[in-house]
């Protein structure tokens, strides 16, 4: 990853933990078939596009609450309750961070 567009994007996320949350999610996304949202060009990965995302306004995040953090846990309980094939493990913290377009 190219070293000014990680300065650039923790001057925009403003909390290096964050930041390294956002651009994870994101490569994933991206490395699981999402389009990009900004140009690209054959030499940036994965890496480069997230953050470029990140500096050029194109991403968008949410944190949970503690609120919304205890209404997923409460969901993932029932569900393994439910013996859902698809619940995650009882000991599995649910996913606290959303990353998506700003379009």
């Amino acid at each position: 990853m190219k070293v000014e567009l990680i300065e650039k994007a923790a001057a925009i996320v403003g909390d290096n933990q964050l930041l390294v949350n956002i651009v994870s999610k994101r490569v994933q996304q991206i490395n699981h078939g999402a389009d990009p949202y900004v140009p690209t060009t054959p030499d940036m990965g994965s890496g480069d596009i997230a953050l470029t995302e990140i500096v050029e306004g194109k991403l968008v995040w949410h944190e949970m609450t503690e609120e919304e953090r205890a209404a997923a846990a409460a969901a993932d309980d029932s569900a393994v309750l439910r013996e859902t094939p698809s619940a995650p493990a009882p000991d599995m913290e649910p996913d606290i961070l959303t990353v998506k377009a700003n379009i």
